[in-house]
């Protein structure tokens, strides 16, 4: 079996994952209610012979039929009720947290090869089809075909011209109504897909609202939008189309059979063969097949387009061969060493070119150069991002290829020029939702310069959304908390100072380089001179090569590419 088909099996198998016992009692509670409900028509049955015999007993007899058909379908449809929302909470978040958790395992650089669009479609559009359509779809369809069999043998043994008149009525509709579930299943998918695309593009539009206002561009901008909106409705519109033909198809057959049904049915009673308490019983047994005709073609072509959904998903959540899980890194001894290192962009425009670096342990390393030079692609590369490079890179003695990203991030900690903050306390984001020891929570706290913010506005105050609640230089410091907290051996830092103002900039870069023991790898664009003497190497890198590396002091005196970037952001900044 294949990863994919493999996937898509564990899929399904979180529906009944220690969930089988109230799948089973759902489909028996169902049954029980089918047979209740089909036993009306016997009910009325024994009611019109009292009524044209004058027969009190048999009049008694459908009292007593009556008050245990209402006895039996309240307490069925009640035991029904309670085991079925049990079996669907419970496949349902078993499938949720299967699918979530096979996303978190997923490497970085994975991860980021697809769309987010896809997983939070996913996790609202599909998971909520799966629910109605799979989950749903399979109880009500059990309970249909099982209505319609016994009501086909109660018909059977009444009549048998009416039963199979009325078979053969069903069959051809039901056929059509087959044909148009097929485009159903593909006009299901491709919705899903263009409802991924339209929330990517939600997602991307909102994030840059503040773009959009300031060059103006709502009008352009909802022209992508009218767009993008027009072809998911138009793609919609096509499902509602092939679902609407299939539900009319199911009326017609619905029809035909109740007129077969009446008009047999009169026919046999003109010739003596059936009493009108045997027509008015075939006829509500008629109710029994109307039903299930007009809404199982429905269920079951929409059934299958959730199957393709659970299939959608299992490409989703697949993970590709992951070749780095043989090592375990349990520290930094030496250092780290990148040998010959070259990486390409899909493209095959070169990112960075036989890159040669020894970061030697509880160094501080500064990485300099101009906007696209290949300086935050170098610590993507040191975080395991990708795996096409050629060269080497190790830790200590580990080639990075071998080792398991999970023991990785044990001893490598980043601060990104973007922080991500949850909608959670302080200390949540801080310790990112683990138990650490309280002391070690204060000592990560006044390293990072948080101590006012916290004593201020306490452990439990919310830094809202993206920390809409907080300053930059807050939101930094909650990153540099995040990695003393963990005290990890490496500290890689991608120009986290980018958006803060000069004196809190300084700040934070001052209190890492101020921090002994620990290994740091700064990609800075602030030349500062107090700060850039602190460093034990700047690497000066160029259109992906490093071009000069040593101490500030050693850089300036030799006058070249570092000394023309250090004058030149001097005068940038006068």
């Amino acid at each position: 079996m294949n990863k994919l088909k493999q996937e898509y099996v564990n899929c399904k198998k979180q529906f009944y994952l220690k969930n089988k016992f109230n799948f089973i009692m759902t489909l028996i509670f169902q049954v029980v209610s089918a047979i209740f409900n089909i036993s009306i028509a016997l009910f009325i049955l024994l009611l019109i012979e009292s009524m044209e015999t004058k027969n009190v007993d048999k009049f008694k007899e459908a009292l007593v039929v009556m008050v245990a058909i209402i006895i039996g379908f309240t307490s069925s449809s009640l035991f029904l009720k309670f085991f079925k929302n049990l079996y669907m909470h419970k496949a349902l978040s078993q499938l949720k947290h299967y699918v979530f958790n096979k996303i978190l395992n997923k490497s970085i650089g994975e991860f980021n090869n697809a769309s987010t669009g896809k997983y939070i479609s996913a996790f609202s559009n599909d998971l909520n089809s799966i629910e109605l359509n799979y989950l749903n779809g399979n109880i009500m369809i059990f309970n249909y075909v099982f209505m319609l069999v016994v009501t086909f043998i109660a018909l059977f043994r009444i009549n048998v011209i009416i039963a199979f008149s009325a078979f053969v009525a069903c069959i051809i509709p039901i056929s059509v109504a087959f044909i148009f579930g097929n485009k159903l299943i593909n006009k299901e998918k491709a919705t899903s897909e263009e409802n991924a695309s339209f929330v990517d593009q939600i997602k991307d539009l909102l994030n840059g609202f503040i773009v959009i206002k300031s060059f103006k561009a709502e009008k352009e901008v909802l022209d992508l939008f009218t767009e993008q909106n027009f072809t998911l409705e138009e793609t919609k519109r096509g499902k509602r189309e092939a679902t609407d033909m299939m539900l009319m198809s199911g009326q017609i057959s619905a029809f035909l059979v109740i007129c077969i049904i009446f008009i047999l049915g009169i026919y046999f009673t003109f010739k003596g063969t059936m009493t009108i308490a045997t027509v008015v019983a075939c006829v509500q047994l008629s109710n029994y097949i109307l039903d299930p005709i007009k809404q199982l073609v429905p269920l079951v072509t929409s059934k299958n387009a959730a199957v393709a959904l659970i299939k959608k998903l299992a490409v989703a959540i697949e993970e590709s061969e992951e070749t780095n899980t043989s090592a375990v890194l349990e520290g930094l001894s030496k250092g780290i060493e990148m040998k010959d290192v070259s990486l390409k962009y899909d493209d095959g425009k070169i990112a960075l070119n036989n890159i040669n670096i020894d970061f030697k342990k509880g160094k501080k390393y500064a990485i300099v150069g101009p906007s696209g030079c290949g300086k935050s692609t170098l610590l993507k590369l040191l975080l395991g991002h990708f795996n096409d490079y050629e060269g080497e890179i190790k830790y200590d003695d580990n080639n990075l290829r071998d080792i398991s990203l999970d023991s990785l991030y044990d001893v490598v900690s980043v601060i990104q020029q973007n922080v991500f903050l949850f909608d959670k306390s302080l200390i949540d984001n801080i310790t990112m939702f683990k138990d650490f020891d309280y002391k070690k929570v204060r000592k990560a706290v006044d390293l990072a310069g948080l101590s006012k913010l916290v004593n201020e506005k306490g452990n439990d105050y919310s830094c809202g959304e993206g920390g809409r609640n907080l300053s930059g230089g807050e939101k930094q410091r909650i990153s540099i908390a995040r990695c003393l907290i963990r005290e990890t051996p490496v500290l890689l830092m991608d120009e986290a100072t980018a958006a803060l103002d000069n004196a809190t900039a300084f700040q934070v870069e001052n209190e890492i380089l101020s921090m002994d023991h620990l290994t740091s790898i700064i990609v800075t664009h602030r030349l500062e001179k107090n700060l850039l003497e602190k460093y034990d190497e700047i690497i000066v890198l160029n259109t992906g090569k490093i071009v000069e590396n040593g101490t500030f002091n050693k850089l300036m005196s030799n006058k070249q590419y570092f000394y023309s970037l250090y004058n030149v952001s001097k005068v940038g900044i006068s």
